[in-house]
């Protein structure tokens, strides 16, 4: 089968990280594998070799043309009148020009059996097309209705598109929006983002983190939605109540870092909580944790927890919603707590003091890179 992966951008993130996974599961299965990306501000990742990576700038190749010039002036005096519809906009040009960049790539190749796209983001960039081998793999809890203009967009996004869900979390959030808006995908599915777990393993043996005494961490995009304040609460309540004195590690970057290490500093935690800012193989310090603290509120699968098995790293996390309950199922159960600071700090001392032992290895069998691209296969191909 020829694939090919599309996602917006290689930054450094779970959702790109996992557009990589499943081009390279692909691969390593023995299809022909493309991953394409539209920008490449900020990229710190790549696939394998045996992966064929494109670059399709649509902004750049749209302005350089006198129609895409004054459409995206066009676009944006449409989005200062309608908010939020400069993608709608925009789109309409972007989705032709990609349409003609595939068709580049398959004179070349061959034509395509499958194109997944990757995000919101992506299937904004080209919403019009109608292509039964298009894929919208949907990452994301956070899907909102609004009023007729918002839901209308929502219709161009969803409506007759064949839709890919990566938790059952997402699945059935997309299926609640579908009734209130009134829009009906052509079709359905849960997949899983593969893990490409030898990887991770792997990764987590290139050096030994700079810290002699034991610590727990916080790895992720530092975001409202990540929750970071929570834990941060969490660490001062187990010092002022508990006299914990372990260090907590925070690796990540995001619009909040600013904000978390003002409360750090206003709570007088600078000499306990390191911040690392983003990492591009934060693994050796995931490895080499007492445990992984998880913190959001909800998310689409949640890629870090995955991580964090595959470093066998025992997890606390508090109940989220979404994609962490297709994660946490059995024993690992007992390790999601309430979103209250003493719930989180109880069980944070209760595992660092029992020390489980947990089959990491059992929880990550359904994430197997070659298990999802068999799935894909057995959905998919014709």
């Amino acid at each position: 089968m020829r694939v090919a992966v599309v996602v917006r951008s290689l930054k450094i993130g779970g959702m790109e990280r996992s557009a990589i996974n499943i081009a390279q599961s692909f691969a390593d299965n023995g299809d022909e594998s493309h991953l394409i990306y539209f920008k490449t501000k900020n990229a710190g990742l790549k696939p394998e070799k045996n992966v064929f990576t494109h670059h399709f700038d649509l902004d750049t190749i749209a302005k350089l043309t006198i129609i895409g010039f004054f459409w995206n002036i066009l676009a944006r005096i449409f989005n200062s009148v309608i908010r939020g519809s400069y993608f709608f906009w925009n789109g309409m040009l972007s989705s032709l020009i990609f349409k003609y960049k595939i068709k580049q790539l398959e004179k070349e190749y061959g034509k395509f059996d499958l194109i997944i796209l990757r995000g919101q983001g992506t299937f904004e960039n080209v919403w019009m097309l109608k292509d039964d081998r298009i894929k919208q793999v949907s990452v994301s809890m956070f899907i909102f209705t609004g009023g007729k203009i918002k839901n209308f967009f929502l219709k161009k996004l969803y409506h007759d598109k064949n839709i890919i869900c990566i938790s059952n979390g997402i699945k059935n959030k997309i299926e609640e929006v579908s009734h209130t808006v009134g829009f009906q995908p052509r079709s359905i599915h849960v997949i899983y983002n593969p893990m490409n777990i030898e990887l991770v393993q792997k990764k987590a043996l290139e050096y030994t983190p700079e810290i002699q005494q034991k610590y727990i961490v916080y790895f992720g995009r530092i975001t409202p939605n990540k929750n970071v304040d929570l834990l941060i609460e969490a660490y001062k309540f187990a010092q002022d109540n508990f006299g914990f004195n372990m260090k907590l590690v925070i690796i990540g970057d995001g619009p909040e870092y600013k904000n978390i290490q003002n409360k750090i500093e206003d709570y007088n935690l600078s000499n306990t909580i390191t911040m690392l800012g983003a990492l591009s193989n934060p693994y050796p310090w995931v490895q080499n944790a007492e445990l992984f603290v998880f913190t959001s509120k909800a998310e689409g699968l949640g890629n870090v927890l995955l991580e964090s098995l595959a470093c066998h790293t025992p997890i606390v996390s508090v109940k989220t919603i979404g994609g962490p309950e297709d994660i946490m199922v059995e024993e690992l159960e007992d390790f999601r707590v309430d979103f209250t600071k003493e719930a989180l700090v109880n069980k944070i001392i209760q595992t660092l003091n029992e020390k489980p032992t947990i089959n990491f290895d059992k929880f990550l069998l359904k994430f197997q890179p070659n298990h999802i691209a068999k799935i894909y296969h057995q959905i998919y191909a014709q």
